[in-house]
Parts: structure tokens; C-alpha cells; sequence
């Protein structure tokens, strides 16, 4: 009997604890972790980081409302990503970035921030983390940059190079500093350095103050040799900036290209010609390079009227230098049939890289001697003959 009373008493307390378990179960619950296990993180002054944190609603209800907050060292920033979630449904895990901003000026060491999340019906849940600030070894150094390392031109052409300077100190008050300025250049060429607007001021030397963004500036002017010409190719020019403590060096290029320009024009700076029909007549004319590389394998080639025959003496050229001329002739034939007068002809030179502009040339054709005086001899018999007639026929 006492046995049936203890199992009583076990079934009436049971039942009277099954409605607060239902109770507790259906109450919601959450719970906040970092999503790698980890309570700490490590961030570089002046740098944002994102810490991930992972929520998940360990109840059987769905929580809304979820919203984080953070507690920082003064100057520092915290957002979350997303900002909150309208709801959590029972046994889901979401995650959350908190991106963590450290001022650039804060120094080294650990420190605390507290990341909070709150929902509805839920207590406000709280979790720390360990920051660790690492502050960068600044190197005091000098830099240069060319806004266009390389350019490219003809010789004797102006290159203009823009370079800035910048100067890192250890700290922003650090003393300004002075950096004397030198070159190297291929040989002969000339090299000036001024202000970007100044240009008639000439720099042999820098002052910088400290910073941490390129922006003090100098133009660098190039001028290649004209005479000689320089060979078509790429041509190497250094810039150095030394205070005695810091150097620095920037290595710029020429680009020189070749500018070919081939030109006709007659020896005797006229553009007629006197011919006689049936013979050889010679016209001089010059075959220049005003460009600044040679033009080779130079033909030739000509316009003329029906019949007419036109040769060059030489037939082709093998080659011009620049700044250089040839003389070639050119044997102009009219058919001996030709009546006299003003007739037009134009000759061209083309090589392998130009081509001349044509030339054109005016050929004032005369009648041979030996057909002026058969013109002669025939005009004399037809009014000897018209003289024979009317003598005869007057005297009927």
C-alpha cells in the first residue's frame, strides 16, 4: 500500500510540471557567437575589418525585431551588416558582420568591444571582443612618379615629362627637407627642370615637406639632337633626387621616330623646259630628304603626252640621308612630229617610306632647223609656182 502511495505522489507531481516545461518551451531564446570560434581580432590603425559574428534562435518561436548595437573607444566606429533582421525563425543561424573602424591615429595595444543584440522578448545579450591594434613601422623615404614614364617624338622635338615627389617622415611635423636634382641623358641632348608653370625658372633643387599623397611637382623638358640626328629607337634618361640622407632615382624613356619627307624640285629652281621635237632634251632635277631618317630604294615615274618618251638618269636611287639630296636627270623626248607649243609633263619619286608630291613641268616644244628650213624650201616653191602660173596665163 505504501508503494502505491509513493508511485501517486511520482504521477501527480509529474503532471503538475508538464504545463511549466510546455511553458519554457515555447518561451524564445537566442544565442550570439563569433562565426570562427574566435573572441579576438587584429586590426591595423586607420583600416576597417569585418568581425562575424552568428545569431541563432535556439526556441521553438519565431523572434523579430533583432538589432545590434556596439560599445567602442572613443573614436572609433562600428557597423553591422546587415543593420538588423525583421525576424529569426525557430532553430535558424544568420549571420552578421560587424565592421570595425580604427582611427588612424590610435595607437598600438588590445582593446575591448562589446557587441549587443536585442529582440523582441528576448534579454539584451552581450558579448566582448578583444582588439588588437597593430600600428605600421612608417619608413621615412622619398618617391618619385612620372605621370608618363615614356613619350615618344621626332629629333629635335621638345618632350615634356611631369614627375612629382613625395616625401614620408616619420610623423607629419618632421622637418621640410631639400633634394638636389640630377640627370643623365644620351650624349648632346639638353635636359631643363622647372615649376609646371614657371618656365622660365630652372630647378637644381627641391624642398619637400612631409606627407602622405604625391603632390609637389616639376616639369622635365627633353630636347634630342637636331644635328646629328639621332637613330629612330628608344633612349634612356635618369633623375635623381639626393638630400644626402634620402636618394631616389625615376627612370624615364625617349622614344624617337622617324619622320620621312621626300621632296622634288628642278636644279635650276624653274619649271619649264625648252624641248626640240625628235631629240633628247635634259631637265635637272633634285631628289631631297627633309625628314630625319634616310628613304631608300627611290624609283621614279612620269605623265606625258601620247608618243613622248621620258627617262631618268639613274633609273632609281638607292638611297637618301636625311638632310641629303640627289640629282637626277631627266631626258625628255618629243616625236619629231610634234608642232611646236607649251606642253605639260610630270614626274614622281617614291620610295620605300615616302613618296614625293608630283612636279609638274611645262615643255616648250620648237620646231627642229632642218624642218624650218624645209618649211622654208616648200613655201618657196608653192609662190614660185603660183609666180610660173600667172606669168603664163598673162601673157594669153
Amino acid at each position: 500500500m505504501k508503494m502505491v502511495r509513493i508511485l501517486c505522489l511520482l504521477v501527480i507531481g509529474l503532471m503538475a510540471l508538464a504545463p511549466a516545461s510546455a511553458v519554457l518551451a515555447q518561451q524564445p531564446a537566442l544565442a550570439v557567437r563569433p562565426y570562427d570560434g574566435r573572441y579576438n581580432t587584429e586590426i591595423v590603425a586607420g583600416n576597417e575589418y569585418p568581425f562575424t559574428i552568428e545569431i541563432e534562435n535556439t526556441g521553438t518561436q519565431t523572434i523579430s525585431n533583432a538589432t545590434f548595437s556596439a560599445v567602442f573607444p572613443s573614436g572609433w566606429a562600428v557597423k553591422f551588416d546587415p543593420a538588423g533582421f525583421a525576424t529569426v525563425n525557430a532553430f535558424e543561424k544568420k549571420r552578421v558582420d560587424a565592421m570595425i573602424n580604427v582611427p588612424k591615429a590610435e595607437t598600438a595595444g588590445d582593446y575591448i568591444v562589446t557587441l549587443k543584440v536585442t529582440a523582441a522578448g528576448v534579454p539584451e545579450i552581450k558579448m566582448d571582443v578583444r582588439v588588437t591594434v597593430r600600428v605600421p613601422v612608417v619608413e621615412p623615404k622619398v618617391e618619385m612618379r612620372a605621370l608618363y614614364p615614356t613619350l615618344s617624338g621626332i629629333a629635335g622635338e621638345q618632350l615634356v615629362f611631369e614627375v612629382e615627389f613625395l616625401y614620408t617622415a616619420a610623423t607629419l611635423t618632421a622637418e621640410p627637407i631639400t633634394l638636389n636634382l640630377s640627370t643623365k641623358t644620351p650624349p648632346n641632348w639638353t635636359i631643363e627642370m622647372t615649376p609646371p608653370y614657371e618656365k622660365e625658372k630652372k630647378l637644381s633643387a627641391i624642398t619637400l615637406k612631409p606627407g602622405f599623397t604625391f603632390g609637389d611637382k616639376i616639369r622635365v623638358a627633353v630636347t634630342p639632337t637636331f644635328l646629328p640626328l639621332p637613330d629612330p629607337g628608344e633612349y634612356p634618361i635618369a633623375l635623381t633626387a639626393d638630400s644626402g640622407v634620402f636618394k631616389s632615382t625615376i627612370n624615364l624613356k625617349a622614344v624617337i621616330t622617324a619622320r620621312y619627307n621626300l621632296t622634288l624640285i628642278p636644279s635650276d629652281e624653274r619649271y619649264n623646259m625648252k624641248a626640240r621635237a625628235g631629240r633628247e632634251n635634259t631637265f635637272s632635277i633634285e631628289v631631297g630628304n627633309l625628314g630625319t631618317a634616310p628613304v631608300d630604294k627611290i624609283n621614279f615615274t612620269s605623265t606625258k603626252p601620247s608618243g613622248w618618251t621620258i627617262e631618268f638618269k639613274p633609273k632609281e636611287l638607292d638611297s637618301v640621308s636625311a638632310l641629303d639630296y640627289s640629282t637626277v636627270e631627266v631626258i625628255v623626248k618629243p616625236p619629231p612630229e610634234t608642232i611646236a607649243g607649251d606642253y605639260q609633263i610630270s614626274v614622281q619619286a617614291s620610295g620605300t617610306q615616302a613618296t614625293a608630291q608630283q612636279m609638274q613641268i611645262r615643255v616648250t616644244v620648237e620646231t627642229p632647223t632642218l624642218w624650218g628650213w624645209v618649211g622654208v624650201a616648200i613655201i618657196a616653191v608653192v609662190i614660185g609656182g603660183l609666180i610660173f602660173v600667172f606669168m603664163r596665163f598673162s601673157r594669153r
